[in-house]
């Protein structure tokens, strides 16, 4: 135990420079809930990404009907419900982004749009990407 307690407070204090206060203070994401709509593909990329979200914590509360397409219910960031309820929208996790979210959707949450991404932004170890745009709204500002 006496080891646990260095280590702990070490993490909390790295924490605290990777997130500082203002970066919290400012981009803080108030939980709402919000019904919405999947889609009637087959698997349902919307429910997988509602699951997968759900099982990372992100998201609470999640009902869904078994109908074609399910009617959706989750609580969570107002983020990153407004990108999974947005058509073809998809929650990047580790670089909290939506791509496919509308200009308009994104700056009035306060993200910063990008209307011509990298299809391969991610991936450093890509030896050719498809140029292709991808609209993403980044919520993450370093």
């Amino acid at each position: 135990m006496k080891k646990i307690l260095p280590i702990t407070c070490i993490m909390l204090a790295l924490a605290g420079y990777a997130f500082p206060p203002e970066y919290v203070a400012e981009y803080a994401e108030v939980e709402v809930t919000r019904q919405f709509i999947g889609t009637t593909l087959s698997p349902d990329p919307v429910v997988q990404q509602v699951l997968d979200l759900a099982d990372a914590g992100i998201l609470t509360d999640v009902q869904m009907t078994r109908s074609i397409p399910a009617q959706i219910i989750a609580t969570g960031p107002e983020n990153v419900l407004a990108c999974i309820s947005s058509p073809a929208g998809r929650w990047l996790v580790p670089q909290q982004e939506c791509e496919y979210m509308s200009e308009e959707a994104c700056t009035a949450r306060k993200g910063q749009f990008d209307p011509c991404a990298s299809a391969c932004r991610h991936d450093p170890d890509a030896e050719s990407c498809v140029l292709m745009c991808v609209p993403v709204c980044s919520f993450f500002v370093q």
